[in-house]
């Protein structure tokens, strides 16, 4: 499973392999629900949703990029390899539309945790998200979730 982990995030000059992409989208959603201590069973629900609707997976196909990305996730030192294959591969829109998704999974349990809120805000940086741009994705995701300010 390493080897195949390693081989999709293995830098190339080659055309993006398309499987890396949602790789990199899953291990961003889990670090963003591991932030808090606690990954529950609806923030997992709201991952399998996410990347349903994103990605247009299977089930199986889902379960496995599942697997994969919890095992990437183990054996990365750091976010830069995930956050590239956003950078090189999403619009601009598609950025904050992901930002969005982030913020809807930090909010899954009611409240934002400030590890969660750091996790963010460190996401939003790397992929080009201004701070202005993630402030107002977070408020937006809070209104629409009727959740208020801490």
């Amino acid at each position: 499973m390493l080897k195949k982990i390693l081989a999709l995030l293995a830098p190339t000059h080659e055309a993006p392999h398309p499987d890396r992409i949602p790789l990199a989208a899953a291990v961003l959603l889990l670090e963003i629900a591991y932030a808090d201590g606690d990954f529950s069973e609806k923030e997992r629900a709201l991952i399998q949703d996410l990347l349903q609707k994103r990605f247009d997976l299977d089930d199986e196909t889902r379960g496995e990029l599942l697997k994969l990305a919890e095992e990437a996730k183990r054996e990365s030192s750091d976010l830069h390899q995930f956050t590239r294959q956003i950078n090189h591969n999403f619009s601009q829109p598609e950025k904050e539309e992901i930002i969005l998704s982030f913020w809807s999974l930090a909010f899954a349990d009611g409240h934002l945790d400030a590890y969660e809120e750091a996790m963010l805000r460190q996401l939003g940086s790397l992929i080009g998200i201004s701070h202005r741009q993630l402030i107002d994705a977070k408020l937006k995701v809070r209104k629409e979730l009727e959740i208020s300010s801490r």
